[in-house]
């Protein structure tokens, strides 16, 4: 399993249109949490997913356009919607808030 830190930024953003990526990128299995060392869950800054998927970054990085697409935010004929990263990653340190929103976390977890 790889583990990824995504970023995408929605430009010209609508009322609504983060909430519902949100719930696209849950779709996918792509959270806006991280689970630590310690087995607790932690929200990540505003804007960041994490995901540990079987997966490629290219493929990964297509899972986090299909969730866009689902809001309306099209990349095509370079009219783009929104900006987009995908990182892979090997580790990572950081400083973050204990997740008190059990709806950020992944099915199944407590």
């Amino acid at each position: 399993m790889a583990k990824f830190i995504i970023r995408p930024e929605i430009n010209n953003h609508n009322e609504g249109d983060y909430d519902n990526l949100h719930l696209e990128m849950h779709k996918r299995n792509i959270f806006r949490v991280i689970k630590l060392n310690d087995d607790k869950w932690y929200d990540l800054p505003t804007g960041t997913y994490r995901a540990v998927l079987a997966k490629t970054t290219e493929e990964v990085f297509e899972l986090c356009v299909a969730a866009l697409n689902a809001i309306g935010k099209f990349n095509t004929m370079n009219k783009r919607d929104y900006e987009l990263y995908v990182g892979e990653t090997t580790s990572c340190k950081c400083d973050l808030r204990l997740n008190t929103d059990k709806s950020k976390l992944p099915s199944g977890t407590k």
